[in-house]
């Protein structure tokens, strides 16, 4: 049976999230701000230099950014890897991001000394950060990263966060401090994610938010914004970039695949893991991903699978096990004839940071070794012919069960 007939009559599936203003949970989370806040004005009082001090969880997982375009062209990157705040080495850093990418599981506790040269911005960025945290709690509203970046630019401690991912590194810290996820903290990423499928968002003003519509529909945020989602679907096909993205709505790959389609557009955001997540879990519908044949591809799903490695709450809301990787496999360019390039340094040095990961089996291990010949994007295996992507390459996959 073909896989387009395979997919007809299907049911309509819903998910109804219900909106609580956990008011016990946001004033516990208030009086651990100001809990840190009046230690540290007891260590001022004493005539100590203040000091705070939280655990980071090694491989345990939290919400992921964007790499800088310099490292990979056109793809999003975690934004707390290969990322300084103002004063600390890129040796710090480096050894930090390793220890974090492939520590056991075991905790680390942190120190962040205003004493200390390399950590006195990292200090005032994190207690700024909480203050404005502190008062959006107690207002019950929220805040975009962006704006809250934009309004430090207008202040004279700009230079603690001379770019975005030095607020995006120093809200995941400040959360781990007070042991919560990113997104309890009110200051929210800007949505970047898209879908498109037979499925609407119901928002709670009412408003619906149609996937159907050409190129997409913003993914939104799920905590606080959305009350229910309609799917009617046979699975979801996660692609890493917008690219590839508008390359298969082009094929209307929905539609003929029956699928709900979806990109974090490179790393996702919380958000998109998020549906991913609902989606999988709530209305039990595979989940399918479809990344390029290099590191960074590898590490983008394998972040929708388990998680990021840079924060220690949240994983629990944000991985999807239960995902697998249908391509593009290194193991397949040859056969399929795709002229692969070389690794460059960078992609040498995410290879080694994965093959060190305690959760990487050994069907990908396997790939990772292939890996190492060479890599291509999924548009050298798109260009053979006319909608290559979902008139062959998806369903021969999908309906072989070729996938890890």
């Amino acid at each position: 049976m073909s896989i387009s007939n395979r997919y007809l009559g299907v049911q309509e599936k819903r998910i109804d999230i219900p909106i609580v203003d956990n008011v016990a949970f946001r004033n516990n989370l208030i009086a651990r701000v100001e809990a840190v806040t009046l230690k540290i004005i007891e260590q001022i009082s004493s005539g100590q230099p203040p000091c705070i001090s939280y655990v980071d969880g090694g491989t345990i997982t939290g919400e992921s950014g964007s790499r800088e375009e310099a490292v990979h062209p056109g793809r999003s990157i975690d934004s707390q890897q290969d990322t300084e705040y103002p004063g600390e080495s890129s040796l710090d850093v480096a050894k930090e991001r390793d220890a974090r990418e492939n520590a056991d599981g075991n905790s680390r506790r942190i120190n962040v000394d205003f004493a200390t040269k390399r950590s006195r911005d990292k200090f005032v960025l994190m207690t700024t950060i909480m203050a404005e945290v502190h008062r959006l709690l107690l207002t019950n509203t929220t805040k975009t990263r962006r704006s809250f970046y934009y309004d430090l630019k207008s202040q004279a401690i700009e230079s603690l966060a001379p770019k975005q991912r030095y607020v995006d590194r120093a809200l995941n810290d400040v959360a781990n401090l007070l042991e919560c996820a990113p997104w309890d903290l009110r200051l929210l990423a800007t949505a970047k994610g898209l879908v498109a499928g037979n499925m609407s968002i119901t928002l709670v003003d009412n408003r619906v938010i149609d996937c159907a519509i050409p190129g997409g529909a913003l993914i939104p945020q799920i905590v606080s914004n959305v009350t229910s989602i309609r799917a009617k679907a046979k699975f979801v096909l996660v692609v890493e970039k917008d690219a590839a993205f508008q390359k298969l709505l082009e094929e209307n790959c929905p539609r003929l695949l029956n699928c709900v389609l979806v990109t974090g557009k490179g790393y996702p955001d919380t958000a998109t893991k998020m549906l991913v997540r609902l989606l999988s879990d709530k209305l039990d519908l595979p989940v399918y991903i479809v990344v390029d044949a290099d590191p960074f591809g590898v590490d983008i799903m394998l972040n929708y699978r388990f998680g990021s490695t840079v924060l220690c709450k949240g994983n629990e809301s944000l991985a999807c096990p239960n995902a697998r990787w249908l391509g593009i496999f290194p193991s397949e360019l040859s056969a399929l004839g795709v002229k692969t390039i070389p690794l460059t340094k960078t992609d040498v040095a995410k290879l080694k940071s994965i093959e060190g990961r305690t959760y990487v089996n050994e069907v990908v291990s396997e790939q990772l070794k292939v890996l190492r010949k060479g890599k291509a994007e999924i548009e050298a295996v798109s260009s053979f012919s006319k909608n290559f992507l979902t008139a062959t390459y998806l369903p021969h996959k999908i309906n072989g069960r070729d996938y890890v």
